[in-house]
């Protein structure tokens, strides 16, 4: 019988992982929390071990229970904050699995980014300023700050990920910033210790892949992931764009240098500040598999899990990986509402389909009709594309983007797009601050999204009925149809007329002719005039239909808009303070009868691994408090109500 390989992850890792796997003869198995017992990945694996409830996966021992239930000889944390804890390495080996990572005295080095700079200034590798770990005293806090210089980052001494890091560019924002930043770390098991260090501006994030053996470690090349939201990577790429030689070839000594230092025998990733003056700084060492290993896979050809396999059962590393072939970048599609400040949109898929497309990898975490669940990351899906130039890749990854169809939640699709258009990202010239910079797409339906809603009034299905053939025209001449935002913030307006076996439509810039073809899975491509482009489309049983395009995503009602609908939902406001998504409260910072200003900060959210601020929405005095620290919460549920200045 074949080994089995416990595979102690969720979503496309897993997937990823299992693929390996068994082409290298290995059986893997899926462990996994209750609420993914029938995901993509469970369903993709086929054989699986639920460890207990949401959350009882990032467990040590129940983890290692549940491999051991398993018949599992090997485990594979993937990444992820389970996959850095020496706790999971050790309780692997005391039941005689073999953990696929580092020692755990390695990952003790590592993961404290404390220690792990001490060992980076011992290997030779420079570090920017820093703070000693913070205690109690704000007073301390403060003198720290001023020795350092603002602004500065907040940053958890555990775990990586980005949680809780925080910028602060003044005295008076240092102690709210290190109270949130600390229950941000505690809610993401990254623990209650917090430091600061000197924050570089206009910074590249560029980090160097290593594996080593525990007594030499070789470089595999390096990745630019300078754009990121919410300290959170959304685009990487290989190799690094724009780098000089010589700075390419520091920062693979720096990293093999520190892998080296904390004894690396596996496979880990050496992250770099690179700064505009040539300034070269080690942030950390995240000692696992990357979300982001696939674009180093495709420059290298390298299977990068295959060599973690290999180095776990004792083969050898091997002396210098190659030179890196063309170029490889990568998006991550996540459902998260750009609209809404780019919360996570949980819910189900009702549209998801990836084109085909040559040099184009598609690590997807769901399929169409799954439910992308409130209590985990709401990553989808990756997507890789490699051409033989950075400007190849590129194009090929915009293309396949917008080419696309998801439907059923918000998505960041829109905004990645923008982002792979904004002139410093084509160009190869992003810092860490530019994705900040890349406003949201917004705005009423696009031509191409209105041509599409029409394309959907008009499409029959076959019918016997000839009226039904006909359609809504069943005299001469011209008829209106018409469409409104669900929450009534726009309409659209069409004359349209039948002439042969073609529509023509009128949409107040001029008429065309329209022409659509659905596809079974929910992606239809239109043709509206001069405009073409792919279109995913959902229908609900409310009458609500769904479009979603490269540009944007809207909901609408047939019909004109109704008058009570004259001016956007977004720009009325009352009191009513909601949650905007399902999550847990952590802390609720007022009272009732206090009082409050525009935008003081009323409930503090914790969901889908990010902290979310509640404010209040004008100046005011707080009338109920609803909910109360601990408690878990729905999209909707009302969670403080403040009578606003000037109300009747």
């Amino acid at each position: 019988m074949a080994p089995r390989v416990a595979i102690a992850n969720r979503g496309e890792i897993a997937v990823r992982i299992a693929a390996t796997c068994r082409l290298r003869g290995y059986e893997p198995v899926l462990l996994c929390g209750e609420p993914d017992a029938d995901g993509f990945a469970a369903r993709t694996i086929g054989r699986v071990a639920v460890v207990g409830p949401a959350g009882s996966e990032l467990d040590p021992e129940a983890v290692v229970a549940a491999a051991r239930r398993a018949g599992a000889a090997l485990l594979h944390p993937g990444y992820g904050f389970l996959s850095e804890r020496p706790a999971l390495a050790r309780a692997c080996a005391a039941a005689g699995i073999r953990f696929i990572g580092p020692s755990p005295a390695t990952l003790e080095r590592c993961g404290d980014k404390v220690a792990t700079r001490r060992v980076a200034v011992e290997a030779g590798v420079p570090v920017l300023a820093a703070s000693d770990p913070l205690g109690g005293d704000p007073t301390a806090w403060h003198a720290a700050a001023e020795a350092i210089g603002y602004p500065v980052l907040i940053k958890a001494a555990m775990g990586g990920g980005g949680a809780s890091l925080r910028r602060v560019d003044r005295p008076a924002e240092l102690e709210e910033a290190l109270a949130s930043a600390r229950r941000e770390a505690e809610a993401a098991g990254a623990g209650p210790v917090l430091y600061l260090e000197r924050y570089l501006e206009r910074a590249r994030h560029i980090e160097v892949q290593v594996a080593g053996d525990g007594r030499r470690a070789v470089a595999i090349g390096d990745r630019e992931c300078s754009l990121q939201r919410r300290h959170q990577k959304v685009i990487e790429e290989a190799p690094a764009p724009n780098l000089p030689d010589d700075a390419r070839r520091r920062l693979h000594a720096y990293a093999v240098a520190v892998a080296e230092a904390v004894g690396l025998a596996n496979l880990a990733t050496v992250e770099f500040l690179h700064g505009a003056d040539g300034t070269v700084a080690f942030l950390e060492v995240n000692p696992r598999l990357q979300v982001e290993h696939p674009v180093t896979e495709a420059v290298t050809g390298w299977d990068l899990v295959a060599l973690q396999l290999d180095l776990a059962e004792g083969r050898p590393l091997p002396e210098a990986a190659p030179a890196p072939r063309g170029h490889a970048i990568e998006a991550r599609l996540y459902a998260e509402d750009p609209a809404n400040q780019f919360l996570p949109s949980p819910g189900r898929l009702a549209v998801l389909t990836f084109p085909p497309a040559p040099r184009l990898r598609v690590d997807a975490a769901y399929v169409a009709g799954d439910a992308i669940p409130d209590r985990y990351d709401p990553l989808i899906a990756k997507l890789i594309a490699w051409g033989a130039t950075r400007g190849e890749a590129v194009a090929r990854l915009r293309d396949a983007l917008a080419r696309t169809g998801v439907a059923g939640v918000a998505t960041n699709r829109p905004w990645l797009i923008a982002l792979l258009d904004a002139p410093e990202v084509r160009d190869g010239r992003s810092t860490t601050t530019t994705a900040a910079g890349i406003p949201a797409p917004a705005g009423p339906p696009t031509r191409l999204a209105r041509a599409a809603l029409l394309a959907t009034a008009l499409d029959r299905p076959p019918s016997s009925d000839p009226w039904d053939r006909i359609g809504p025209f069943r005299l001469a001449g011209t008829a209106e149809i018409a469409f409104h935002g669900a929450g009534g913030e726009w309409e659209c307006v069409f004359a349209v007329a039948r002439e042969g076996d073609a529509w023509l439509a009128d949409d107040g810039q001029g008429g065309a002719a329209l022409r659509w073809w659905c596809g079974p899975d929910g992606l239809w491509t239109v043709h509206y005039g001069e405009e073409v482009g792919a279109v995913a489309v959902a229908r609900r049983a409310d009458g609500t239909v769904e479009i979603a395009t490269a540009e944007g995503r809207w909901q609408a009602r047939p019909g004109r808009r109704p008058p009570a609908a004259t001016r956007p939902a977004a720009d009325r406001t009352d009191g009513a303070v909601r949650a905007p998504l399902p999550g847990k409260i952590v802390h609720v910072p007022v009272a009732p009868d206090a009082a409050v200003v525009a935008g003081e900060p009323l409930v503090i959210l914790s969901a889908m691994k990010i902290e979310v601020v509640l404010r209040a929405p004008g100046a005011g005095r707080v009338r109920r408090v609803l909910c109360a620290p601990e408690q878990q919460v729905d999209a909707g549920d009302l969670l403080v109500e403040v009578a606003l200045d000037g109300e009747g």
